[in-house]
């Protein structure tokens, strides 16, 4: 027997040991095919899920092909639930701004799960002083926890900012100055004059002082993200033709993976970027990393660059072997070969004499661990500009100002998409989403996109992506990042317009106008 399975996942190796646990068939049997996936931000990562397991075993039974898909209703009441957060948290500071330590309780919902409700509070960006951090995860009766984007950071950094802003105001300090003396990196501390300077921050009034219906207010907020090295294998192929084949099973979540592969290989290889085809999202390629932990680029591109640089050796080598020389006097740049500075041949030409069927070049991210392991956190900070009318309670983005760090920057087209995207996603967050649960059967009651509101284009305002390259090599993760600091600098936004802390995402109009007539939330 041999199973082939389509399946929109966000790890086509993990797939493909869940079927094996499944079916209880031998590994070499099973082929996961998946190139592209769609939606998945996390609930997705885990294997084949309960509807990929009961396709495989129908199909297996009855011998058949078997399709199984999931509806929008269902897909919300059982795949699991964004983890719920509650902070709280009591610190002491000086008229200074001088933060002294103090107690952070959080607490996070994993219904029928044993953990996974995790808070990153205190996220390590500023300096707190002595913390007493503690953490409790509350079961009832819900689904379990699955990561969602960023697991734990958004509602963290939700919390630590909006906190700073509030201390900020209580001394009568400028939240920017603030953050300014209490910051522990200095990447960080470069990126904030710099999304001062782009968003105006010259142009901000202080919190509370204004009036009348339409109020504006501006934000802040700080994120880090950190490395996650795993295994990575890259295969690179030519053929006598030219054409060059390029293969790794990591699929594709939207990131560019096909994209950025065929960069590296092009640029690494010497040939002209149409030569190359991608070919990705197959468990029998060679293996790679999951769509999660913004994992993919910065562990596939090194098992790539040490591909193409193989197979280039391999090829200089044997043209050396024919006209003479050493493979070192050679040169392929651009499909062009040449010997200290003098043309040999065109890309076409060197493949037709050195290459019978396939000429193949491998890499493995583990065996460039030195040379590639050095490439640091990205860090980010982003700026929020908002309406609000005071009137109605509605918020509206006006600008964001997004300062990611990511390292070499592969392709700027995908690199800028995946900020924006972040920073749409963490609007979402911060205004609109809200997964409303029933308390007695713990049932989701608005499983559907008319009632579980998302932002839409109208909703999110012009948002500035900017790729921080100061000082940074090598790859570095980007898919995350760009989603933590939002809410927490929205939040900050909308505190510094009405002059009143709203303390519960999303922050909705009637949230909004609580906060004006009663103060605090």
């Amino acid at each position: 027997d041999r199973v082939i399975a389509y399946a929109s996942t966000q790890g086509t190796f993990s797939a493909r040991d869940g079927l094996q646990n499944a079916l209880q068939m031998p590994d070499s049997d099973f082929e996961v095919r998946c190139e592209y996936i769609g939606g998945g931000f996390g609930s997705k990562l885990n294997g084949i899920g309960k509807e990929g397991a009961l396709a495989a075993r129908i199909a297996k039974k009855y011998r058949r092909p078997t399709w199984c898909f999931v509806s929008r209703e269902e897909d919300h009441l059982d795949t699991g639930n964004r983890p719920s957060s509650r902070t709280l948290v009591k610190v002491g500071f000086k008229n200074d701004g001088t933060v002294l330590g103090g107690l952070i309780q959080t607490w996070g919902g994993v219904g029928v799960a044993r953990g996974g409700g995790g808070v990153n509070i205190p996220s390590g960006h500023y300096r707190l002083g002595e913390i007493d951090k503690r953490h409790e995860d509350i079961s009832f009766n819900a689904g379990a926890p699955r990561p969602f984007r960023a697991p734990g950071r958004p509602q963290g950094t939700f919390a630590e900012e909006l906190m700073l802003d509030e201390i900020a105001t209580t001394v009568g300090l400028d939240p920017l100055k603030l953050r300014l003396k209490l910051e522990t990196s200095d990447t960080r501390r470069a990126m904030l004059r710099k999304g001062a300077e782009l968003i105006g921050w010259q142009n901000r009034q202080q919190t509370g002082s204004q009036t009348g219906p339409i109020r504006r207010g501006f934000g802040i907020g700080a994120a880090s993200w950190g490395r996650f090295p795993t295994n990575a294998e890259a295969e690179v192929n030519v053929y006598p033709d030219g054409s060059v084949e390029a293969l790794t099973g990591t699929q594709d979540i939207g990131t560019g993976q096909r994209t950025a592969t065929g960069v590296v290989v092009s640029e690494h290889l010497g040939v002209p970027l149409h030569r190359v085809n991608v070919r990705i999202g197959n468990s029998s390629y060679p293996i790679g990393p999951g769509s999660g932990g913004s994992m993919t680029s910065h562990n596939t591109a090194p098992a790539f660059q040490l591909a193409a640089e193989e197979l280039k050796a391999k090829l200089l080598a044997a043209l050396a072997d024919l006209e003479g020389g050493d493979a070192s006097d050679y040169a392929l740049i651009d499909g062009v070969v040449s010997r200290e500075g003098t043309r040999v041949c065109d890309w076409s030409e060197l493949c037709r004499r050195v290459v019978t069927k396939r000429m193949t070049g491998r890499g493995d991210r583990a065996k460039g661990v030195e040379r590639f392991g050095g490439q640091g956190n990205s860090d980010g900070v982003q700026f929020v500009e908002v309406q609000v009318d005071a009137e109605t309670g509605i918020v509206h983005p006006v600008r964001v100002v997004a300062i990611q760090a990511c390292g070499r920057v592969i392709c700027r087209k995908t690199a800028e998409s995946q900020i924006i995207g972040g920073v749409i996603q963490g609007l979402s967050y911060a205004l609109f989403e809200n997964k409303i649960l029933d308390r007695r059967t713990g049932s989701m009651v608005n499983p559907n996109l008319e009632q579980y509101k998302i932002a839409g284009p109208r909703d999110v305002g012009h948002i500035e992506p900017v790729l921080w390259t100061d000082g940074q090599t090598g790859v570095r993760s980007l898919g995350e990042p760009p989603t933590i600091p939002t809410a927490g600098a929205t939040a900050c936004a909308v505190f510094n317009a009405i002059g009143h802390p709203v303390r519960d995402l999303p922050i909705t109009p009637d949230k909004v106008l609580a906060a004006l007539e009663g103060g605090l939330s």
